[in-house]
């Protein structure tokens, strides 16, 4: 073996010394990086499941708002109809009157408006 052949092999063990030596470092950063990436996966996934919560808590609260709003708009509805059958019981009963009252009122609102021209 001549000395080129020899500093070929020399090189060769030493880039395979070299390649086990950084294989070894390798497993051994990740050895040592998998508690800290297992500990901020665990921290992302506690703080999904917050959020999570969060919108569910939030959700539960415009869902009751929700049927809240609806009840008032049926007792209001209810309140328009009793009212409006109440004013044409009172027309009925009432037929000059009503009229007397309507005209003053057309009357008012046309002097009212015909002020702000």
């Amino acid at each position: 073996m001549n000395a080129i052949e020899k500093t070929a092999a020399d090189v060769k063990d030493t880039a395979q010394d070299a390649s086990k030596d950084v294989h070894k470092t390798i497993d051994k950063v990740a050895d040592q990086a998998k508690p800290v990436v297992d500990k901020v996966a665990s921290s992302v996934h506690e703080g999904v499941d917050q959020v999570g919560e969060k919108i569910s808590q939030v959700s539960d609260t415009v869902s009751k708002a929700s049927e809240r709003l609806m009840e008032r708009g049926k007792q209001l509805g209810a309140a328009c109809q009793k009212a409006g059958e109440s004013g044409r019981g009172y027309v009925r009963e009432r037929p000059g009157v009503s009229l007397l009252i309507a005209a003053a009122a057309g009357y008012g609102l046309s002097k009212l408006l015909s002020s702000r021209k």
